[in-house]
């Protein structure tokens, strides 16, 4: 019997003393830093969004290239993707190689 007794003042005691501390409502600095804090997180999402769209649009590049090639379309865009810098400039080289061969043969 002492057992159910005993967690029970605990647990009431906890309630008692959590209930009787207020909260404060929040004081302008805190309300700077939150605005601080979210106008930052905005702007990363900014850059991130445009770094999105340049990844996009070298891996678009590939796929049009091997498309016109006669290449597989969506491995030339996710390796483009993946590797965007590097694929465009195997891209060009292999373009001008081929551009070499066609104008001597």
């Amino acid at each position: 019997m002492k057992r159910g007794i005993i967690p029970g003042i605990i647990l009431v005691a906890i309630m008692l003393l959590t209930g009787s501390a207020r909260a404060q409502p929040p004081s302008r600095s805190q309300f700077d830093d939150l605005e601080s804090r979210v106008s930052t997180i905005e702007s990363a999402i900014e850059n991130l969004a445009s770094a999105g769209l340049v990844i996009f649009l070298f891996g678009a590049f590939c796929a049009l290239w091997a498309q016109n090639t006669g290449r597989n379309a969506w491995l030339w865009f996710f390796i483009g993707v993946f590797f965007n810098f590097v694929t465009v400039l195997v891209l060009l080289s292999k373009n001008s190689s081929s551009r070499r061969t066609r104008a001597t043969g």
